[in-house]
């Protein structure tokens, strides 16, 4: 027989467990936003103004730097606060320094000319609803292996194609391999998702860092804007809703940094597209080839079980629908989590798509898409990796690029040499 006392009693017991589970999410919203003793993180990267010293520090001011012997300054870039207890700070790098360190810690400065350069994309945990990856275990999600293993092969520059935090939400808890890890748009969650497994990848090489849609501003964008993003910190809004392009010198060749983030994927933004028309377009005032490097690719293919189907971001199709200039070459992109490579029958930039760093993999993304039309636009050759984890390198030849895409062991998986704007694979 079911009493009032038993109902009343059922009560209490929901109302406790409701106090339990708001306290919980509490204590973690907390710990997560908490920093460690410590903490020390230094790289460089690519910014409108040139080269760039980062680093991150829990003490309350900036470490001691120094350029060619002589002191250096590193300036405040980012204020501790309650998500991020943490100071980020930077220095420029003159161009032709020969020697620069950090709190004593030697950086790797670039070469005159880029001559291997490592992709990767797409690194972050997945952890959004009842979608989770097994953050805790390096099999399920590999990136520091990833991130190490290239660290050991030398790049002299690492491009990374954006998509770096995707901890978006608490681990379910039925689930044990997710158990414990940190979330949202804060400290622990960005350390945990990005610097701590990228750590030796980021001393190893100067960095090109890419926007991607998880680091909009509604998503992880202050987390982005803080620490990596190429542009100053926008102190008063806590991060920029667009950023304008911006060119590193490749030696006798240019990569063109483009903020695509907010593209829309499933129908054409005019107002969105007339901003990429005219940042492609840019392109054509840089003297020498260019490489374009964002986050969404124009064109991308993927399988089901019954058929291979195109897929193209309806935005950036209709800005590129008047032909991109000449001296553009290659597009370099992430979001697809799956490598592919391609180059089309119509006079259009190759595509190489690197997004296999760590995130849940698109695990039906296509393996052959010669002749598959996408937009109008048919691809004359092109090949995919899916449901690989790994990272791709360019090395440069004579008059063309090889394109390797490796797994987490090393083992080269498709390879590929790209001239111009063609590619022929192996």
């Amino acid at each position: 027989m079911v009493t009032m006392n038993s109902i009343d009693s059922a009560r209490r017991s929901r109302a406790a467990a409701a106090q339990a589970i708001a306290l919980a999410g509490a204590l973690a919203m907390f710990v997560s936003a908490s920093a460690d003793a410590g903490d020390f993180y230094h790289w460089l990267q690519y910014t409108p103004a040139g080269l760039e010293a980062r680093a991150i520090t829990q003490d309350d001011s900036c470490p001691k730097a120094s350029i060619d012997g002589r002191d250096a300054a590193m300036a405040p870039r980012a204020p501790a606060n309650d998500a991020f207890p943490i100071l980020a700070c930077s220095l420029h790098i003159p161009k032709g320094a020969k020697d620069a360190a950090i709190d004593g810690r030697r950086l790797a400065l670039p070469a005159p000319r880029m001559d291997k350069i490592l992709l990767i994309g797409d690194t972050g945990c997945r952890l959004n609803g009842l979608v989770a990856q097994d953050c805790n275990s390096s099999a399920d999600w590999p990136f520091r292996i990833v991130a190490d293993l290239g660290a050991k092969m030398a790049p002299d520059l690492v491009i990374h194609l954006g998509d770096y935090l995707y901890r978006e939400s608490a681990c379910p808890w039925l689930l044990k391999g997710c158990s414990g890890s940190p979330w949202g748009d804060n400290w622990n969650a960005w350390k945990a998702d990005f610097f701590t497994p990228a750590g030796a990848l980021l001393s190893s090489a100067p960095w090109v860092l890419v926007r991607g849609n998880h680091e909009i501003c509604e998503r992880s964008g202050r987390g982005w804007s803080r620490m990596l993003d190429s542009y100053p910190f926008a102190a008063d809004t806590g991060c920029l809703a667009q950023h304008q392009p911006f060119t590193v010198d490749l030696g006798e060749l240019t990569l063109l940094v483009l903020d695509v983030a907010a593209a829309e994927d499933r129908s054409a933004n005019a107002q969105q597209a007339d901003i990429f028309k005219r940042q492609f377009a840019s392109a054509g005032a840089v003297n020498g080839p260019v490489w374009l490097a964002m986050h969404k690719p124009i064109f991308s293919a993927a399988r089901t079980l019954a058929r291979l189907f195109a897929g193209d971001n309806k935005t950036l199709g209709l800005a590129a629908r008047d032909p991109l200039p000449s001296n553009v070459q290659a597009i370099l992109a992430g979001h697809l989590h799956a490598f592919q490579i391609a180059s089309y029958v119509e006079d259009f930039p190759a595509h190489i798509i690197e997004g296999q760093g760590g995130a849940m993999l698109d695990r039906f993304a296509a393996e052959k898409l010669d002749g598959l039309v996408i937009n109008g636009v048919t691809v004359e050759h092109g090949r995919g990796v899916p449901g690989v984890f790994g990272f791709a390198m360019l090395e440069r030849g004579a008059d063309e690029w090889l394109v390797t895409d490796y797994d987490v062991h090393g083992k080269p998986l498709s390879r590929c040499r790209l001239r111009g704007r063609k590619i022929d694979c192996e």
